[in-house]
C-alpha cells in the first residue's frame, strides 16, 4: 500500500514548509514515529515524526527545498518492491502545483551548506546559527565534547568574518506579518491601570503557605480569558476582507522571545482550565517554544505580550492576524495613589496594559469594557481563589 507523507501544517498563517535535511535515505524501513526529517517553518524548527510505517521509496522534496502545506513530500510502501502508486495529495483542500525551490540567495546555498557538514559533529543551535551567517562549519574547528561545534564556536567564528548578515528565515517571516498588519489592519489602543498589589500578596502566599507557584503572566492569561467569554467580538478574527469568525473556543496565544525571534506558543481553553493546571501548561509550552519545538495543536485566538519582567512599564504590540487584538503587559511599579473617595494615600503596585485592537472587528467601547472586566478579575482575590 502506498502511503504518502504530506507536509504539516501548524497554524493558520503557514502556507510552506523547507525540508532542512532528511534523517532517512530511499530504501530505509522506519517505524511509526521514527524522525523522518527536519522541516522549518516561519516560525521554528521541527523534528518530524513518521505518521506510518514502512519502506521509504521516494523522497520526493530535497533537502533545502520549500514546500507548500498538504504537499507530498515523500512516499513510503508496506514492501520494499511494491509498486508505487501514483502522487495524490492527502487533501482535497491542499496545494496542487509542485513544490517550489526557494529562490533567495541565503536559502539557495542552503543545500550546499548541509550537505558540507552532514558528516561534521554540531549541535542543532549551532546548525542553524550556521546557516543563518551563511558559515561553513567545515571551516570551524568544535570546542565541544569529542570536537563537535558548538554554538559558541559559530559565533566566534561569525565575530572575525565581516559584520554584515542576511536576515534568517524567521526574521524574514515576523517582518512580512508584522509589515502586513501595519499596512493593513486599522490598529487603535486603548489602555488602563491595575492595581496588582493584592493580587501580589495573594500570589507570594499561596506559594509559601500552599506550594503553589503561580507566574504574573498566568494571572493575567486566566483573567483575560475570562474576560473575553464576556466580550467575545474580540475573540474573534478575520477571514478573508469580510467573514468574521468568533471562535468557540480561548486559545491564548504568549509571545515569546528566543534567540531565533519571536514565537508563539498557544495555551487552548484557557478559560475553561484551573490556575495550577494553566501554570503547569504554560510553562511546558513555552519552555517546549524555546527549544524550536511549537505544538500545532491549536492557533491563538487573542495573545499577550508580557514585558514586565524586564522593567518595561508600558507599550504598544502590535496585532498578529486574522487576531482582532493583542494585549500588552507592563510592569507593576511602587506608586502613591489615593485610596478611594478618602483623603489618605499609599503605596500601591500599579501596572499599566494597552490593548491594541482591528477596528474592523471592534469598537473602543467594547475594548474599554474589556479592560475594565480584565482589571476588576486581577484586583478581587476573590476570584483569583476561585480558579485554583
Amino acid at each position: 500500500m502506498t502511503k504518502n507523507i504530506i507536509m504539516p501544517k501548524y497554524g493558520l498563517q503557514q502556507d510552506n514548509g523547507t525540508v532542512v535535511e532528511w534523517r532517512v535515505k530511499e530504501g530505509d524501513h522506519v517505524n511509526k514515529g521514527d524522525i523522518l526529517l527536519d522541516l522549518e517553518t516561519d516560525k521554528a524548527l521541527f523534528e518530524y515524526e513518521s505518521p506510518e510505517s514502512g519502506y521509504v521509496r521516494k523522497l520526493v522534496a530535497q533537502n533545502g527545498e520549500e514546500v507548500p502545506v498538504l504537499s507530498v513530500i515523500a512516499i513510503i510502501t508496506d514492501e520494499a518492491d511494491e509498486t508505487i502508486e501514483n502522487l495524490t495529495p492527502a487533501s482535497t483542500d491542499s496545494p496542487t502545483e509542485e513544490p517550489r525551490q526557494i529562490t533567495d540567495d541565503t536559502t539557495e546555498r542552503e543545500p550546499a551548506l548541509e550537505a558540507s557538514t552532514q558528516r561534521i559533529k554540531r549541535s542543532p543551535a549551532a546548525r542553524r546559527r550556521a546557516r543563518e551567517l551563511n558559515i561553513d562549519l567545515a571551516n570551524i574547528a568544535g570546542t565541544g565534547p569529542g570536537g563537535r561545534i558548538v554554538l559558541a564556536d559559530v559565533e566566534l567564528a561569525a565575530s572575525a568574518a565581516p559584520s554584515s548578515t542576511t536576515l534568517s528565515r524567521m526574521r524574514q517571516a515576523i517582518g512580512r506579518t508584522m509589515a502586513y498588519s501595519k499596512s493593513t489592519i486599522p490598529h487603535f489602543y486603548v489602555a488602563i491601570e491595575i492595581d496588582m498589589t493584592d493580587a501580589e500578596i495573594w500570589r507570594k502566599n499561596l506559594a509559601e503557605t500552599d506550594a503553589i507557584t503561580l507566574s504574573v503572566t498566568d494571572l493575567f492569561v486566566k483573567a483575560a480569558a475570562d474576560a473575553l467569554t464576556q466580550y467575545p467580538a474580540l475573540n474573534a478574527s478575520l477571514d478573508g476582507d469580510t467573514a468574521v469568525i468568533v471562535h468557540d473556543t480561548v486559545d491564548i496565544g504568549l509571545a515569546v522571545g528566543t534567540d531565533d525571534g519571536l514565537v508563539v506558543p498557544v495555551i487552548p481553553n484557557a478559560d475553561q482550565a484551573f490556575l495550577t493546571d494553566l501554570a503547569d501548561e504554560r510553562g511546558q509550552r513555552v519552555e517546549e517554544a524555546r527549544q524550536g519545538k511549537l505544538r500545532g495543536d491549536a492557533s491563538a485566538t487573542f495573545t499577550i505580550s508580557n514585558l514586565g519582567m524586564y522593567g518595561i512599564t508600558s507599550f504598544t504590540a502590535i496585532v498578529n492576524p486574522p487576531e482582532a487584538a493583542i494585549l500588552a503587559v507592563g510592569a507593576a511599579i511602587a506608586r502613591v495613589v489615593p485610596i478611594g473617595d478618602t483623603m489618605t494615600i499609599a503605596v500601591r503596585q500599579i501596572a499599566e496594559v494597552t490593548l491594541s485592537a482591528d477596528h474592523r472587528l471592534v469598537d473602543g467601547v467594547v475594548a474599554a469594557q474589556f479592560l475594565q472586566a480584565l482589571k476588576q478579575n486581577l484586583e478581587d482575590t476573590n476570584k483569583l481563589e476561585s480558579w485554583l
